[in-house]
């Protein structure tokens, strides 16, 4: 799933994850900065300075945080016709079905048709992003999407999952599917709570076994000099 940008390979890309209270970038498959900040002021402060250590001629793909970048799934809507109908319809429900701000913007995934799932990023952040990107700047995604194509992908995917569950810094993002349908797609902000506390409510709401679905978590701990995943950038664990 590309909401912005597309992949190229024709220049090194620096990979960043920004999010409420942490920031990371990697380069070459090193990470260059592990850093804790509060809020998104200091956040993007120090995505700012990061980024303006970077090679000349460095391309810059940006990843998000699951409280910065929500996903919901749209109510089936008579009378919708074309992107631009279910576009306008989406960004009406963004406050009420993510918490984000009425002016965020909002991607439609090609996927699925019914029900469609549907993206928004916090327009301030993403203002930000892009303010300190510039030309460099090649695509910002929620980090939760790399983590779901992997899974899809790795070692975790499995025809008997139900879905996933993708834990951050601030959030967990819960997508469950009946076949290839996503049939809930939420993200729950952590605010200090244990990942496993919070996963274990949601998936007792939708009545699903935990072992049925893969969770994957960003490494908390990571340290500058350490070895990441180009894959799935950030991750814990060992690499798929």
């Amino acid at each position: 799933m590309w909401w912005a940008g597309k992949r190229a390979a024709a220049r090194t890309a620096a990979i960043a994850y920004v999010g409420e209270g942490t920031v990371r970038l990697a380069l070459g498959g090193t990470l260059l900065l592990a850093a804790t900040v509060e809020g998104r002021e200091a956040a993007l402060a120090a995505l700012s300075a990061a980024v303006r250590d970077l090679p000349r001629g460095t391309r810059l793909r940006v990843t998000v945080g699951g409280a910065i970048c929500r996903p919901y799934l749209m109510p089936a809507v008579e009378g919708a016709v074309g992107d631009a109908d279910w576009t306008a319809i989406a960004a009406s429900l963004v406050e009420d079905a993510t918490g984000l701000p009425a002016d965020s913007r909002v991607w439609l995934d090609g996927g699925q048709a019914s029900p469609r799932l549907a993206v928004a990023i916090d327009a301030a952040w993403l203002r930000g992003i892009e303010a300190i990107g510039g030309r460099m700047l090649e695509s910002v995604r929620p980090w939760w999407a790399l983590a779901i194509e992997a899974a899809r992908t790795g070692a975790d995917s499995s025809g008997d999952l139900a879905g996933v569950a993708v834990a951050d810094s601030d959030s967990l993002v819960l997508l469950l599917a009946e076949g290839e349908t996503y049939r809930v797609a939420q993200a729950y902000a952590l605010e200090g709570e244990p990942v496993d506390s919070v996963l274990s409510r949601s998936l007792v709401t939708h009545d699903v076994d935990a072992r049925a679905v893969a969770l994957m978590r960003l490494d908390m701990g990571a340290l500058p000099g350490q070895t990441v995943d180009e894959r799935l950038p950030f991750r814990s664990g060992a690499p798929t």
